[in-house]
């Protein structure tokens, strides 16, 4: 069976980019992991959680990144991993959404306090959407590898 170049290029692609999501994610709990009250600052910032729920959040979700992160890296539970993924992208981006639409000068805080690559609010917008975008691809990838896989087993059995 020929495999068209669209197909073959979709099957090339979904590699690099579940590491490279997995990659990015890591680093992201790393940095945030180093220095939890400046991820705990930052989450303040948006003024969308009470103080309580904010150092519950600054310790636990870099964590949760972390795994979903080694989740893409190793492949284990990997579709699991990119559906994380894309919920914690989309509010992350509704988060700043919101932020930049009251007007309230944040830094994104994504990457740890103070990094460059939080710098301006549109920047992270954009940057956000490409990874929700690339998160989205590798998951319907993903999912359809799984439904390519059963269908096997059943053919199989």
């Amino acid at each position: 069976m020929k495999l068209r170049w669209p197909q073959t290029l979709a099957r090339g692609l979904y590699g690099p980019c579940r590491i490279l999501l997995g990659a990015i994610f890591i680093y992201a709990a790393i940095a945030k992991l180093g220095a939890p009250q400046d991820f705990a600052d930052s989450i303040a910032a948006y003024h969308l959680a009470p103080g309580p729920v904010i150092s519950v959040m600054a310790l636990g979700l870099p964590l949760f990144e972390l795994a979903c992160g080694l989740f893409l890296l190793t492949g284990y539970f990997c579709t699991t991993g990119l559906l994380s993924v894309i919920g914690m992208l989309v509010l992350f981006l509704a988060a700043l959404l919101i932020a930049v639409v009251r007007g309230l000068p944040v830094e994104c805080g994504c990457f740890g306090a103070h990094s460059w690559l939080d710098a301006n609010p549109l920047v992270a917008l954009a940057r956000d959407g490409v990874l929700l975008a690339g998160a989205v691809y590798a998951y319907r990838h993903s999912l359809a590898r799984e439904l390519e896989a059963r269908k096997n087993r059943e053919v199989r059995s």
